[in-house]
This record gives C-alpha cells, sequence and structure tokens, in this order.
C-alpha cells in the first residue's frame, strides 16, 4: 500500500532528520571540532575568566609536521599533565627537595610540533638533573602557549603559578607583545564599544558539529587570509601561510611598537616574584628576520604578514629589538638575570624552521644554554657550575 504523498514527505524528513541527529550523536562522542569562531588554537580552553588561555588537563595529541620543511620531520607526541602543563606529573603539596622551574612563554617556548622529549623546558630539566645536588629534585614545567603575551604571562603566573610553589619562573617574551603592537591592542583589556556578540541563531547553529564542519569546508574552498595565518592545526599548514605571505608586497611602513605597556608588564613579573619570594629570570626573543648567516632563511617567513601588509625583515627585526632592549634594560634596572637568546642563538634554519619556532636542534641548544646560565649563575642549587660560550647575560 502506498503511502499519501503528504505521508511520504513527512517519513522522509523524519528519516533525514534521524540521520542527522545519529550523525551529529557520532561526531560529538568520536571526533568533535572545536566551534570556527573561537580560537585558533583549537584544542585551547578559552572559557576561563582569569586565564584567557590554557591547555586542558592531561591532553594529549600526536602532531605531524610537513616534510619539505626540515626539523619538523615525522609524528610527535605533545601531552600536559595534571594541571595542563608539559611536564612530569606535578605533586602538590610540592615535596621535600623538589625545585620546581616555569618556563613561561608564546609560542617559541611552547615547541608544540616538538616531541615532548625534544621540549626546550625538558631539555633544560635534564641538563640540570645531571649536576643536581644530592636529595635535590629539579623539574621544569613547560607553560608556553601559541599566542600569549606578557599580559598572559601576568594572569598565568598571579592566578595559578604562585599557587604551585614555584622556586623559578623563566620569562620567554617578546614576539607575541611586537604582534599585539601591530594590532593596537589595549592592555587594559576595555572591551569596544562597537563590539557586539554574534546573533543568537549563529551561536545556537555553531553548536552542532555537523555545522561547524561545514564551515571550516568553506573556509577550505575560499580561506581567509587572517584565518590561514591564525589557525594552528594538528599537521603544520606553514607551506600555506609561507605561500600567502610570499603572494603580498612588501611595505616600507614603520611597525609600532608599545614599550610602555611590555615594560609596565615586565615589572608588574618582577614585583609578583618578590611579594612571592620566588626566583625570576628573563629570556629574550629571537627570530630570523634580517639574518646575517642564512640567507635562506627569509624564504621559511610567514609571520610579517599583517592585515594584507607584509612587513620588511629589518624593520620587523628592529621592532622586536626594541622590545628585547626594554627587557634587557628592565632586567639590568631590577636586577633580575637575562638570558640574551636573541644575541645567543644565530638566525640560522639549524635552529629555526620559520620565524621564530625551534627546530630540535633550536630547542636542544636553547634548554642547554638556559640550563648552563642558570648554573653559572647559581640561580638554581647543581653541584656545581659551568659556563657556556656565546651571547650576552646578565
Amino acid at each position: 500500500m502506498r503511502l499519501p504523498r503528504r505521508s511520504s514527505i513527512i517519513l522522509a524528513a523524519a528519516t533525514l532528520a534521524a540521520l542527522v541527529l545519529v550523525a551529529e550523536a557520532a561526531l560529538r562522542i568520536v571526533s568533535p571540532v572545536a566551534d570556527p569562531t573561537r580560537s585558533g588554537a583549537q584544542h585551547v580552553n578559552v572559557l576561563n575568566p582569569y586565564i584567557r588561555f590554557e591547555y586542558p588537563r592531561n591532553y594529549a595529541a600526536v602532531t605531524e609536521g610537513e616534510p619539505e620543511i626540515v626539523g619538523l620531520e615525522g609524528r610527535q607526541s605533545f601531552t600536559t599533565n595534571e594541571y595542563g602543563f608539559r611536564g612530569d606529573s606535578l605533586v602538590v603539596p610540592k615535596p621535600a627537595g623538589e625545585f620546581r622551574i616555569f618556563v613561561v612563554g608564546g609560542s617559541t617556548a611552547e615547541c608544540f610540533y616538538l616531541d615532548d622529549d625534544d621540549d626546550m623546558s625538558r631539555v633544560v630539566q635534564n641538563e640540570l638533573a645531571l649536576r643536581a645536588e644530592e636529595a635535590r629534585s629539579i623539574k621544569a614545567y613547560n607553560v608556553g602557549l601559541s599566542g600569549t603575551a606578557s599580559d598572559d604571562h601576568i594572569a598565568m603566573i598571579a592566578q595559578r603559578l604562585v599557587h604551585l610553589e614555584p622556586d623559578l619562573v623563566v620569562v620567554f617574551a617578546g614576539l607575541n607583545d611586537l604582534r599585539r603592537s601591530l594590532q593596537g591592542f589595549d592592555y587594559l583589556h576595555y572591551t569596544p564599544r562597537d563590539a557586539a556578540p554574534s546573533p543568537f541563531y549563529k551561536r545556537w547553529l555553531l553548536q552542532s558539529q555537523i555545522v561547524r564542519r561545514l564551515v571550516y569546508a568553506r573556509r577550505r574552498v575560499d580561506p581567509d587570509p587572517a584565518t590561514v595565518l591564525e589557525t594552528r592545526t594538528l599537521k603544520s599548514d606553514y607551506g600555506r601561510k609561507i605561500a600567502l605571505q610570499q603572494s603580498i608586497p612588501e611595505t616600507d611602513a614603520t611597525v609600532r611598537v608599545d614599550v610602555t605597556s611590555y615594560r609596565n608588564n615586565l615589572r608588574s613579573m618582577i614585583g609578583m616574584a618578590r611579594a612571592n619570594r620566588f626566583e625570576l629570570v628573563f629570556m629574550t626573543q629571537p627570530s630570523t628576520w634580517n639574518s646575517g648567516v642564512d640567507p635562506g632563511a627569509g624564504d621559511r617567513h610567514w609571520m610579517r604578514l599583517y592585515h594584507d601588509v607584509v612587513y620588511r625583515e629589518d624593520t620587523m627585526d628592529s621592532a622586536l629589538e626594541r622590545l628585547n632592549d626594554v627587557m634587557r634594560t628592565v632586567a639590568a634596572e631590577d636586577s633580575v638575570p637575562l638570558y640574551d637568546l636573541a644575541r645567543a642563538l644565530p638566525k640560522s634554519l639549524e635552529f629555526f624552521y620559520d620565524d621564530c619556532h625551534f627546530t630540535r636542534a633550536g630547542a636542544l641548544a636553547t634548554g642547554r644554554g638556559l640550563a648552563h646560565f642558570l648554573m653559572e649563575h647559581a640561580v638554581v642549587p647543581t653541584a656545581g657550575a659551568t659556563s657556556i660560550e656565546g651571547g650576552e647575560q646578565n
């Protein structure tokens, strides 16, 4: 018996709705994706009102670099502990005899596409453990997270790290504060008056995993340049980012650098360290911009592109050095040990695979250099100190 036409349409619609619900439920359970209107770092929590960006507890991912990018070959393991940091399990309260180090920074510190064993902070821990005093345990935790700048580091230190009994906090900053300068970022964190929330229906639709995938599919067909630059995926996508920058002519325009806000934030961190009685070490931000040792470094750049404008290498290098100079000056004035990595590490593709991110060799050299600096300056309790070659330190 044939159903009436209207009944057939209702049955078909009901069947389709049921299939959509089953598909939605399956995608939520098996392979959920992030809201495409939220942070470009899709695996990062952005709901905490006190710390704007953070890794989830016990996060685990397998990352993979593009085969054509030397220094990122193969699949790597990226994990966080029960507090969302890279490193060993973190015990609270801190065990007797443990010297606890936190390395705070952006994506250069984070080493996202490097394995846990190659992480810069792991190298620091291993180097210091070789020379630790008897009955001492040295633990180094990586608190680096892509896109975070000095104001985020203040929030992380104040809202979380001081409660985890740090002995030493290393602040590795500069690049993201430069990016925020270019974007006219407001360090007072006022909400722009013209900022309006997305319409309710859009927020409701984007709760669907199916709708989210449709949005991502549209972006792949007709990508927005800002989305290409800001999105960070588990498999690296630097080839497309590099090609995008190379498709746009360079400009002779100057770069805005907000040195005042950066200086204030560095001094705020110094105040927190002294009030909470932990040691603080600053580390300057290196890059391959305007390299005099590796002519091919410029071919790997993608981070000189902002708002459809590509700034010259020497312009960006000079702007970053202005922030590094602020860190150097503040460190000297307030007697904070400074590991001047920007001067210690050559601007070479041996150590960087793009504008500023470390290859395995770069993370190894940085971790060893920082560890030896800490020993040389007696910042950590080790059985003996060794010297390092190259670079300038205060």
